[in-house]
């Protein structure tokens, strides 16, 4: 059983900063309880957070490996997994992006076997992800100013499947929602967007299976899908 106390956040604020000055500083804050997780955290730049001072990042424990890297200035990120067989990666290269992965929706909420992936290049990227069950929740983000949220909680045993990519575009607007039993393998949301300004909206429930794949080239294009019954 390990502790991650406020003196051992206080030694990562030091070793992570770039200079002494609190306003070019990286800041890490972590409270992790539990056994045999791996986790590594590189910020490269300035002003770069993971975790805040009044949200730490929280793992807890079981197969954890978590990896988070901000390479750039301004870029946040804020993490939740709880336990089971989480991965969670955070690749981040570039300037004021915000990066929220919860994979428990709370502290006492078990997160089971999600492998979570959030990944920008680009500036002012803003990324949410949220991932139960046995979902698998990957974001890709090339550009600027794009905005991308999946929702992904069900109860399905199979959990639920999402993908989104977005290549050289700026101002895209990606939302997946992702809920309820579905049928006997759950639902797969695979979007691939080429393009700025790009609006695009899926939601998955009920209790069929659905699949859904959105690949768009071109801009100013507005995609909502439904599915469910």
């Amino acid at each position: 059983m390990r502790q991650f106390s406020s003196l051992f956040t206080a030694a990562i604020l030091i070793l992570s900063a770039g200079h002494v000055f609190a306003q070019s500083a990286n800041t890490v804050y972590i409270d992790q309880i539990g056994s045999s997780s791996t986790i590594n955290v590189d910020q490269t730049g300035a002003n770069n957070t993971a975790g805040t001072e009044t949200t730490a990042m929280i793992f807890k424990g079981n197969s954890q490996l978590v990896t988070i890297a901000q390479i750039g200035s301004n870029n946040i990120t804020l993490v939740n997994v709880q336990g089971g067989g989480a991965v969670v990666t955070n690749n981040v290269i570039g300037s004021f992006n915000q990066t929220t992965i919860n994979c428990g929706a709370a502290p006492t909420t078990a997160c089971t076997d999600t492998t979570i992936s959030a990944n920008a290049t680009g500036d002012t990227n803003i990324m949410s992800v949220t991932a139960g069950a046995k979902s698998t929740a990957t974001a890709s983000v090339t550009g600027d100013s794009n905005t991308v949220t999946i929702d992904s909680n069900t109860s399905n045993i199979l959990g639920a499947r999402s993908s989104v990519t977005t290549t050289g575009g700026n101002g895209n607007a990606i939302t997946v929602s992702q809920s309820g039993p579905g049928g006997s393998v759950g639902f797969d949301a695979m979007i691939d967007i080429t393009g700025a300004s790009n609006t695009i909206g899926v939601t998955q429930t009920g209790t069929v299976d659905s699949k859904v794949s959105i690949k768009s080239v071109g801009s100013i294009n507005n995609i909502t899908v439904h599915s469910g019954n």
